[in-house]
């Protein structure tokens, strides 16, 4: 019997396997490079590969947080904004001869404040999240063009970019800062008490209430986190580029958001990990770089994003149909 049942724990569900979003997107990224290696030879290279890498970091960040809002049934809008307005706010700070532990600190602070308003208006005034954070969003972007006065802003210290840019094991150390961000909030998402219970909230709110869950206080917490992370992808993004433009950060929210209900989120909350949000923007990434080595229009590019969006979301309605 002893035999039997360590036999029986040890068992594999294929079922569960096969229905792994995180290995789903995994296939579909192989399949991706298998078709882009015959499509040009210049793909699998070391110099593309990395290239792509590179293009992802800021928007693996951005995703971490939008993982957290969508798990706990919410929506940001308002990241790009905020990833915009932390970038402009840093280089002026930079040009008005700030230290950059001090530049830095502020940065990200603007990031959480800017997360502590949506989250106030969304927690505890009762507002739409939809609609708020499409509010923010507006006010953020015009914030940015407010302080910059539409210039772009380059006076970054070179100890900054060099910090960011230097290579590790041959690779930019903004990669593998993008890498630890979403290795620490995925196995936080999957095993910390405390993070968990944005898995609830998105469930059910009301249950969640009922079996003492601060439902207010973790909705908060989740846009100043998202907030937060947006502020750490501006100084990555200011560090990799060495200025701070106007438009910094346009269009980030709904690439991430795609990537992330691609890689797994439920857009009606309470399912969704990190790690396979990070999957979805290698492989939106991945498919820009296809067509671009294709010779294809950029403009296609958001024909693209935006089919495998409806895809995912008409995906995770039916997904939704088979689990009720």
């Amino acid at each position: 019997m002893a035999s039997l049942s360590l036999g029986t724990s040890r068992r594999v569900d294929w079922r569960v396997v096969a229905g792994s979003r995180e290995l789903v997107i995994l296939g579909f990224i192989l399949a991706t490079c298998a078709g882009a290696t015959v499509l040009s030879p210049y793909f699998l290279t070391v110099l593309n590969l990395r290239n792509v890498l590179i293009a992802s970091a800021t928007e693996l960040v951005v995703a971490g947080g939008l993982t957290i809002v969508l798990v706990s049934g919410g929506i940001d809008l308002s990241v790009g904004s905020t990833l915009g307005l932390g970038a402009i706010v840093m280089a002026e700070m930079f040009d008005a001869g700030w230290s950059i532990p001090a530049v830095v600190v502020a940065t990200l602070g603007v990031g959480a404040l800017a997360g502590a308003l949506n989250g106030a208006l969304i927690a505890y005034a009762g507002l739409n999240p939809l609609i708020t954070t499409l509010g923010t969003m507006t006010i953020g972007r015009s914030f940015v063009f407010i302080l910059s006065s539409g210039y772009a802003l380059s006076a970054i210290p070179p100890v900054l970019k060099n910090a960011f840019n230097a290579e590790t094991y041959g690779m930019p150390n903004l990669v593998w800062v993008s890498l630890a961000v979403v290795l620490l909030l995925d196995a936080f998402m999957r095993r910390n008490v405390w993070f968990r219970t944005f898995y609830f909230l998105g469930g059910s709110e009301m249950a969640a209430l009922r079996v003492g869950i601060p439902t207010r206080r973790l909705k908060f917490a989740g846009y100043v986190a998202s907030g937060l992370l947006a502020s750490l992808a501006a100084v990555m993004t200011v560090a990799r580029m060495g200025s701070a433009f106007p438009n910094t950060g346009t269009g980030i929210e709904l690439r991430v958001i795609t990537a992330v209900v691609v890689g797994g989120c439920s857009i009606y909350g309470g399912r969704g990990t990190v790690l396979g949000a990070a999957l979805g923007v290698l492989l939106l990434n991945l498919i820009n770089n296809v067509l671009v080595i294709g010779q294809v229009s950029v403009y296609w590019q958001g024909v693209a994003s935006g089919t495998v969006l409806i895809l995912a979301i008409l995906t995770d309605i039916a997904g939704r149909g088979i689990r009720r």
